[in-house]
């Protein structure tokens, strides 16, 4: 059966200004909103495999971008909030995909550059950067962009070698 792995960076936030919130504490601009929205209205129109899994930052922004995306999906299933992916590396992403529960079909990260970035172009691959579909990934990972990757197998086979990149979704 086929599985589905989908990577999306957060919609536009305000800018980060010091504060005693942090950067964590970001929110979303009216047009990251709409943004958000725009991409769970494309990603409803594909009907992701049940059962879903969604692992989010818990930073304001990824929350609101996750919130807003969902909102077009039936019967969404509620963010798991994962602080590591706030700072991490592509490894540290790989390790939550590979920890997957085997049930789950489609896994939805939500994060934040430059790991979201890294990690899909790594499993997308400099060849798929020619096709059309990928243009948008030649000018860094664009927000609420959203990579949806197919593959074989189980969590833990999640690497370049073995997914299909489908297609990039902008807003």
């Amino acid at each position: 059966m086929t599985r589905q792995l989908l990577i999306l960076r957060h919609a536009q936030a305000v800018p980060h200004v010091p504060t005693e919130e942090g950067d964590r504490a970001r929110p979303l601009t009216a047009t990251g909103l709409e943004q958000a929205r725009s991409i769970g209205r494309k990603l409803a129109a594909l009907a992701p495999a049940r059962p879903m899994k969604v692992l989010c930052s818990p930073a304001v922004r990824t929350r609101q971008t996750a919130q807003a995306a969902l909102e077009a999906l039936e019967a969404a299933p509620a963010p798991v909030f994962e602080d590591g992916i706030y700072h991490t590396d592509p490894d540290g992403l790989y390790r939550l995909i590979h920890g997957t529960e085997d049930e789950v079909q489609t896994l939805l990260l939500v994060g934040h550059n430059p790991s979201i970035g890294a990690l899909a172009m790594d499993l997308v691959g400099t060849a798929a950067l020619q096709h059309p579909s990928f243009a948008a990934l030649q000018r860094g990972y664009p927000l609420a962009g959203l990579t949806m990757l197919g593959f074989e197998g189980g969590w833990l086979d999640v690497r370049p070698s073995t997914v299909r990149a489908a297609t990039l979704l902008v807003p």
